[in-house]
């Protein structure tokens, strides 16, 4: 391991089966295929794929060590019934503005982390895909499992250059999925555009990712989130693809 990340393209490793902002309020969530022009929903044009709509609310407020935040909607909500797309990884990984990306097909790396949960529709021709990021703060890293049995796939992001906080993203990402065997799994090795980053070869390793089980698809993509405003590189619109693929296919 050590290998740093190449200045060129960012890459992909893909493996299938054996084989390989929203915010939320507790009283309403505004629905965006319903509400296209609605306060705080908007429809900037996508290069690929058609319309984005996004729509944000408020953060919720950090919780204290232990307890479940403060206007956490319950999982009996109707609201929050919809299967969703989960977005988490360490604090400090770059889940938000790789999100931001992937919804507007624009590089936003000046996003503010997320600090409690930010939801994001993201609309194509084809699909509509619900996103749900959970901050990654220590205090947030408790409310993770309590929706993973209703997401349709788990994107895990990565920061590649932080070497010495992998071993803690491996420890989680692999409590998560050790929970359903089934559930697909992206993970984003952020960050490659850095000096330190290491090769998504090394990430693979890190973060042990030939064993998270034969019967569960699982991709890996090396990203960076840089040139604010410019096209996203096209190995993010193929993720982004990809993913909207793996959620069709769990519906």
């Amino acid at each position: 391991m050590g290998r740093r990340a190449s200045s060129g393209a960012p890459q992909a490793l893909g493996e299938s089966a054996a084989r390989s902002p929203r915010r939320t309020s507790e009283r309403e969530v505004p629905d965006c295929s319903r509400r296209p022009s609605g306060p705080g929903c908007w429809r900037p044009r996508g290069d690929r794929g058609g319309a984005v709509r996004r729509v944000d609310l408020r953060l919720l407020p950090v919780p204290p060590a232990g307890a479940t935040p403060a206007g956490t909607p319950s999982r009996s909500s109707s609201a929050w019934e919809k299967n969703k797309i989960l977005v988490l990884g360490l604090d400090g990984a770059g889940k938000t503005s790789v999100l931001h990306s992937l919804a507007l097909n624009r590089v936003q790396h000046s996003v503010a982390p997320t600090q409690g949960f930010s939801a994001l529709c993201i609309s194509t021709e084809d699909s509509q895909l619900e996103f749900l990021e959970i901050g990654g703060s220590e205090p947030f890293r408790s409310c993770w499992e309590m929706y993973l049995s209703k997401g349709l796939l788990l994107i895990f992001v990565v920061d590649s250059a932080d070497h010495n906080r992998l071993p803690e993203a491996k420890k989680h990402l692999h409590q998560l999925i050790g929970t359903n065997p089934i559930l697909p799994l992206v993970v984003f090795a952020n960050k490659q555009d850095l000096e330190a980053a290491y090769h998504i070869t090394d990430i693979h390793e890190a973060l042990a990712l030939s064993e998270v089980g034969n019967d569960r698809k699982m991709f890996l993509f090396g990203t960076q989130v840089t040139e604010n405003g410019s096209e996203i590189p096209s190995i993010m619109q193929d993720a982004r693809d990809l993913i909207a693929q793996l959620a069709a296919d769990m519906q």
